[in-house]
């Protein structure tokens, strides 16, 4: 009955895309603005949104999120779980080719899946698979299991969470062993990289949904100022552009020349605190900081409104929303915390946004005032994204801002940035009894249970406060009328292959 219950829902889903591309025009080239510069473009080391949104066009997974975000088959046209729930199986679709005219089989499934957990690569996503103990088997040409060492019950979902579990041709690495320009069976292959200030997309015509993609090319650059960025689109010089900059955002719906559309976003804005370094490794002077912010200011100037503040990691666009909220702004309760803690007079710390990112920027400022109130002075120390990202991940912080996104399920908010020895722990912070929880929270399907699970966790991260929550950001796209079919999703995924240009 399942297997006929999927087989039916992606049948439905094809043949809304077979209406589309009747009623869409093929050709042209879009030309779009990034907001930021990508870093590698190897799948199973890159961390960044700008690389994962240029992943989305070239790779594909064996599940899928639509624009509803229910999952959906994709390169997997069925799949089962075994009666101890550590095996899933996947049934590939047949006659799937790579951009290169190779056909797509178990073989390259089982080896870009033993690449992303294989220990020397160090992924941070090597958790979606299970981790390093995870086997994965084939079946036959169409048939691949993977059996992990504990239930991981959420597997077909956390394969669609991102392109790092996209499937990727051998060939693509190259005799250092690394990937620069990754093959896959997606709408685009990437044909052009003049290094990280232009990047082409272009058709992959013997891609398996016949039609599709309806471009061309995609020609992609970044431009990281938000005013800019704007001019560029309304003056003509891209058609395209990641985000706006928010204080524009009723201008611009009042341009006829331009369309914005909004949508709820799975995701939130943070500065993370290096618990490696005095004082954040004392939680009386991490709460302290946490209760000393008005988090509707920071929204209101970082964001100018287009926002929910937030206390925690979720918001109340996702069903993994938790209200516990312990930190309304109580400076007289933050600074005896510091007094507590020996900092009654304060001290000095730097908070870390990223150049191009604006609303870090802006958000740092705020902060910075904010926390003068009980004595803590903060330097600003705002950097491009690319050392951003290296300062990161070599703990060189006191505290770093950004947000993450794409969250699809609970485990992206709880699991991947905090639990324990995770690459993307970057804070340092480790607490046993949440990463009991969070463990057992992948274990268990049922929703109302895993609620139970993850709501005793927020209580014990919010409480811990490792990341100082500050608000989950609508999703703001935009462009110029002559574009069709592109759909703004919560999880910020940037599809091009249903967009067309009416000329």
């Amino acid at each position: 009955m399942r297997k006929i219950a999927l087989s039916f829902l992606l049948m439905f889903v094809l043949s809304l895309t077979a209406g589309m591309v009747a009623s869409q025009e093929s050709g042209g080239t879009l030309r779009a603005a990034w907001q930021a510069r990508w870093e590698s473009l190897d799948p199973h080391v890159a961390s960044s949104e700008a690389t994962f949104q240029i992943l989305n066009n070239v790779l594909e997974t064996l599940t899928f999120f639509d624009d509803d975000m229910n999952l959906i088959p994709w390169l997997a046209e069925d799949w089962e779980n075994s009666e101890d729930g550590l095996t899933w199986t996947f049934y590939l679709r047949e006659g799937v080719l790579f951009s290169n005219g190779r056909e797509l089989t178990a073989e390259d499934v089982k080896w870009s899946f033993d690449r992303l957990i294989d220990p020397e690569i160090g992924s941070g996503n090597a958790f979606r698979l299970g981790g390093a103990g995870t086997q994965i088997d084939v079946i036959d040409d169409y048939t691949v299991s993977i059996t992990t060492e504990s239930v991981v019950a959420t597997l077909p979902a956390s394969l669609a969470a991102n392109k790092s579990t996209g499937i990727v041709a051998p060939e693509s690495v190259d005799d250092e062993g690394f990937i620069s320009t990754p093959i896959g069976s997606g709408p685009f292959v990437i044909s052009e990289i003049d290094g990280t200030t232009r990047l082409v997309l272009s058709r992959n015509d013997g891609y398996w949904q016949e039609g599709l993609p309806y471009l061309d090319e995609v020609i992609i650059r970044p431009i990281t100022d938000d005013v800019a960025r704007e001019l560029a689109l309304q003056g003509g010089e891209v058609d395209w552009i990641f985000t706006i900059a928010p204080q524009n955002l009723d201008a611009l719906q009042a341009d006829d020349n331009v369309i914005v559309e909004t949508a709820p976003r799975l995701a939130y804005d943070y500065f993370g605190l290096n618990l490696n370094r005095e004082p954040f490794d004392d939680v009386r002077v991490r709460q302290a900081i946490a209760m000393s912010i008005d988090r509707q200011v920071i929204c209101d100037f970082a964001f100018f409104g287009i926002c929910e503040p937030v206390q925690g990691p979720t918001a109340s666009g996702t069903p993994w929303f938790f209200d516990y909220a312990p930190y309304d702004l109580d400076l007289d309760r933050a600074r005896e915390l510091l007094a507590e803690a020996g900092y009654e007079d304060g001290f000095t710390m730097e908070i870390m946004p990223a150049v191009g990112f604006d609303e870090t920027i802006r958000g740092a400022q705020v902060v910075q005032q904010q926390l003068a109130e009980v004595g803590i002075e903060v330097v600003i120390g705002a950097v491009e994204f690319g050392e951003w990202l290296e300062r990161q991940g070599a703990g060189d912080f006191d505290a770093f801002m950004l947000s993450w996104l794409g969250l699809t399920d609970a485990e992206d908010y709880f699991f991947l940035q905090h639990r324990t020895g995770q690459t993307f722990n970057f804070t340092g912070y480790s607490n046993p009894e949440f990463d009991e929880l969070v463990d057992r929270g992948r274990e268990v399907s049922d929703f109302d249970e895993r609620f139970a699970i993850y709501e005793e966790a927020n209580r014990i991260l919010v409480d811990d406060a490792p990341y100082i929550f500050m608000y989950a950001k609508s999703e703001v796209k935009a462009w110029s009328p002559n574009v069709q079919g592109f759909v703004v999703r919560p999880d910020s995924a940037v599809n091009f292959w249903t967009v067309s240009l009416d000329n």
